[in-house]
Parts: structure tokens; C-alpha cells; sequence
């Protein structure tokens, strides 16, 4: 396929937020963010319909599927990693995979340490500049954060998400296999803490 014709169709459902981009090789076509409280489910599928309606294009179309894999919400992860598989499986466009943490702060060019709320004074981080990770994707508390890491704090909410398209698209990392691709929850779920322990008591 011609570079010029690299279509890619950009998916985060991490946070509250429910965030469809779609690009043309360096051009962005459209964005739709909708924030809504787990119910992304109910939107993602119509949202992209409509998305592709509005200029001419189907999913057989896309160059590429690209999905922030969290770390993030569980319930709104599963929703965005599964739609982008069923999409990519059904139609054979390719499935390439993002951070959602790098997603999320793709349009902020300064080293910034991003953090998403994890409860309890604990947030899904990492330190990240022009969409690269400088060390690793981790849960941390905010007392653990050094007052270089406090100046630098970049707490994601509806005014502070910061999208560009091209670092997302840059930053991609191709699916060999769709079905062996997870989302990157970062920490058990509350059910399999609970499950843990009732194994470890029995």
C-alpha cells in the first residue's frame, strides 16, 4: 500500500474517557472523545460506525487498528482491546498496539511523569517524554514520588489528556497475534486478590 494512503484508526478506552481518532498518513481526519462512567461498551462500535460513515470509509479500508493497552481501568481496557480485536479479526486490517499512558500524553513534548488515578493515593505512572518511556510503566503511591517527580506530575483527567495522533501512530508496536493479546492491567483485579486468597486459606 502506498505510504500516502496509511490509514489508521486510533482506539483508548483506559480511563472515563472514550477517545476514536482516525488519520490519514500525517493528517487527522477526526477525534470523538466521550466521557462516560463504564459505560464504553455501549459506544465504542457506534462511535467508530459513524466515525468512518462520516468520510467515505469501512474498517477493510484501514491501513491499521491501533489500541492503548492500558495500564488503566479494568473494565474500560477490556472493552477497547476486545473491540480492536474483533474489528482486526473480522476484516484482516493489522492490529498494533500502544501504552495508553504514551496515548494519553502524546501531544505534551516535555519529560513529564504521567500518572493515571489507581485509588487510594496510588496511580498507574510512568516518565515519559515525546512518547518514549524513560523507565518503566508501574502502580506507585503518591508518598513515593521524590519532589523531582512531584514537579514533573502530570495527573490525567478530562483537561489535562493531551492527544497527538502522529506520536500515537509512531509509537506503535505491531500484534503478530491477535489472540494472544491481553491488556496491560498493571496490578490484580479486586476478584483475583479475592480468588488468590481463598486458594492461599485452602
Amino acid at each position: 500500500m502506498d505510504k500516502k494512503d496509511m490509514k489508521y484508526l486510533l482506539i483508548d478506552t483506559s480511563t472515563n474517557a472514550l477517545i476514536i481518532m482516525l488519520y490519514d498518513n500525517q493528517v487527522k481526519l477526526d477525534e470523538h472523545i466521550r466521557f462516560g462512567k463504564q459505560d464504553h461498551q455501549a459506544h465504542i462500535v457506534p462511535m467508530i460506525e459513524h466515525m468512518l460513515h462520516a468520510h467515505n470509509l469501512k474498517v477493510q479500508d484501514l491501513s491499521g487498528i491501533i489500541v492503548g493497552v492500558g495500564p488503566g481501568s479494568y473494565t474500560g481496557l477490556r472493552v477497547g482491546v476486545m473491540t480492536a480485536k474483533m474489528l482486526s479479526y473480522a476484516t484482516g486490517v493489522k492490529l498494533y498496539k500502544v501504552s495508553s499512558l504514551v496515548f494519553l500524553s502524546s501531544g505534551y513534548q516535555q519529560k513529564a511523569l504521567i500518572w493515571h488515578d489507581a485509588r487510594n493515593d496510588q496511580g498507574f505512572s510512568a516518565t515519559i517524554e515525546k512518547g518514549i518511556i524513560l523507565d518503566e510503566e508501574k502502580v506507585r503511591h503518591l508518598d513515593e514520588l521524590s519532589d523531582e517527580e512531584k514537579e514533573m506530575l502530570i495527573l490525567l483527567s478530562p483537561d489535562t489528556i493531551k492527544l497527538d495522533g502522529i506520536v500515537v501512530i509512531d509509537k506503535k508496536e505491531e500484534v503478530e497475534d491477535i489472540f494472544s493479546l491481553i491488556p496491560n492491567y498493571l496490578r490484580q483485579t479486586e476478584a483475583e486478590k479475592n480468588l488468590d486468597k481463598n486458594r492461599s486459606h485452602s
